[in-house]
Order: structure tokens, then C-alpha cells, then sequence
């Protein structure tokens, strides 16, 4: 699957659980793979599924208390590569978060 290419997202985020999936209308993801979302500061949220061409995540509130708004993120998708332990990488999104303003965040 070539021709990845970064889009740009905006991720709200609350105070509460968040509970969000991304769709690739170019087909379903290979067996496999692993998509992570990666925050500028290292912070990284796997995938808890990935079902035909949607990928969902469930991340608890938590783990968005560190989150502040503007802070930036990519979604990197990495298929296996054959029969080696290396995998092909691609940034699939590329965003930032965005908390209501009445959060004092």
C-alpha cells in the first residue's frame, strides 16, 4: 500500500475518555500493522483495533490529562516488511489537540 500522504487533523479533546476512529478510504489495512499516534513529547497511543480500512483508539482520561492544547501529534502507520523484522513507515496524519476553552487547560 504506497502513496501515503499526510493529512491535517484536529484532535478535541475533553476531560473525559476519548473514543475516536480514522477511516482510509484506499482500502483495508494489512494484517499487522501497527498505528500509533506519537505526541511531540514522546507520549504514543497504539491502536486497540484495527478492522478492514478503520482504525479506532480508546484512551482514557488519564492519559489525556498530560495533553495540552496546541500540542502536536502524528499517526504513523508501519507494515510488516516481508519476511524481516524492519517495517515500511508512513505518517498517515498529522495534527494537533484543541481543548475547549472553558477547560483552564
Amino acid at each position: 500500500m504506497i502513496g501515503w500522504e499526510p493529512v491535517r487533523d484536529v484532535m478535541s479533546i475533553t476531560n473525559g475518555d476519548l473514543i475516536f476512529s480514522r477511516t482510509r478510504d484506499e482500502g483495508p489495512i494489512p494484517a499487522n500493522t501497527v498505528i500509533e499516534i506519537i505526541w511531540d513529547d514522546g507520549t504514543t497511543w497504539p491502536a486497540t483495533s484495527i478492522v478492514g480500512n478503520t482504525v479506532g483508539w480508546r484512551i482514557e482520561s488519564a492519559e489525556l490529562a498530560a495533553i495540552d492544547s496546541g500540542d502536536t501529534f502524528t499517526i504513523w502507520v508501519r507494515y510488516p516488511n516481508g519476511d524481516t523484522e524492519t517495517t515500511d513507515d508512513y505518517e498517515w496524519i498529522k495534527g494537533s489537540a484543541q481543548r475547549p476553552l472553558d477547560e483552564g487547560f
